[in-house]
């Protein structure tokens, strides 16, 4: 039964979109999920954390669809500099907890490696992106980061199987470099060291450059939003529908009605809508692909169906039906009707 559900799950997962997003993502409260989903992350946690620090200074965990999982706590003791990491000798889905060993290594570094993990991790975990789904598939790795801010609070983001040429792609690098380092393998301090310096430039001038980019909401998931595409067979949309005074993003957010009981409550989500813009430029057979709660799919309807007429997508010369799924996140903000 358990193998059955863990597959299941891996499927429904593969079919989520990649989106490119190159921040580390925020990590769900897993309690809310099914009694086997909790108790996997409750088993495999309380086996990976065994001696690490409960306000970590740089932790990071990696956690295989298949493989065995491990983790990795950068810490200091009595004025010293560590490298503790614990692995498992089974994955964790495919086995009782009672079978699991967890292997403990660990290895002394200089001050300078230490303070540059830590920064790294409070850079990243700072800036966590504002999303809505998720980026998880099948077959990959899930990797989760923490740290300790100023005021004490424990601040944790996540990356599932990052391209190695992005910034979390050499975040995962870095520390899985730093987790050889503790098994006394893999690249010397020397170069872990240089490797997290230009990272540390190139995250300080993505923030200079675009100091909110990762508070603006985005999707990722099963559908993919925001593009145009002729559901004319055999035409290839070449001009996009356009609103004559606006962007289709735009008018919604302008005219956006939070529903007054969410609201009140503070709750946030998303909705997704599907439509088709006709060769006439109206808008036709709006539906709710998706939405976190019934009213703001109700909401989303009422923009899309508020929407002026458009000029018309084109093909070879003439207008072609055009469909588009509208992503309106709903964030709760000060004074918002």
């Amino acid at each position: 039964m358990k193998k059955a559900i863990t597959t299941l799950l891996l499927l429904l997962l593969s079919f989520r979109m990649m989106g490119q997003i190159d921040y580390l993502e925020p990590v769900k409260d897993y309690t809310k999920h099914t009694n086997e989903i909790n108790g996997y992350y409750n088993n495999v946690f309380s086996l990976l954390n065994f001696g690490i620090s409960h306000k970590p200074y740089a932790y990071y965990a990696a956690l295989p669809s298949f493989s065995p999982e491990y983790a990795l706590s950068v810490e200091s003791r009595e004025g010293k500099y560590f490298l503790l990491s614990n692995t498992l000798s089974q994955n964790s889905w495919q086995v009782e907890r009672n079978s699991i060993k967890v292997k403990t290594s660990s290895t002394e570094i200089g001050k300078t490696l230490y303070t540059l993990l830590g920064e790294l991790l409070s850079l990243t975990t700072g800036q966590i992106q504002d999303m809505d789904g998720s980026t998880s598939g099948l077959d990959g790795i899930t990797y989760y980061f923490t740290t300790t801010n100023n005021k004490g609070e424990i601040m944790t983001g996540k990356k599932w199987s990052p391209d190695r040429n992005t910034l979390m792609g050499r975040l995962v690098a870095i520390f899985e470099s730093a987790y050889s380092l503790s098994l006394k393998k893999g690249l010397s301090e020397e170069d872990i060291i240089n490797n997290a310096r230009r990272l540390i430039k190139s995250l300080e001038d993505r923030s200079k450059a675009h100091p909110d980019q990762y508070k603006k909401p985005r999707y990722a998931g099963n559908f993919q939003t925001g593009v145009w595409k002729s559901c004319e067979p055999g035409k290839e949309l070449e001009i996009q529908p356009e609103l004559p005074d606006s962007t289709l993003e735009d008018y919604a957010m302008s005219n956006l009605i939070y529903p007054p009981k969410l609201l009140a409550k503070a709750a946030k989500g998303y909705a997704l809508c599907e439509f088709t813009v006709n060769r006439e430029g109206k808008v036709v057979n709006p539906h709710i692909l998706k939405c976190s709660y019934r009213e703001f799919g109700e909401e989303a309807l009422r923009i899309v169906n508020s929407l002026p007429q458009f000029v018309p997508g084109m093909s070879g010369g003439v207008p072609v039906d055009c469909n588009y799924v509208l992503y309106i996140p709903f964030r709760p903000k000060p004074n918002l009707r």
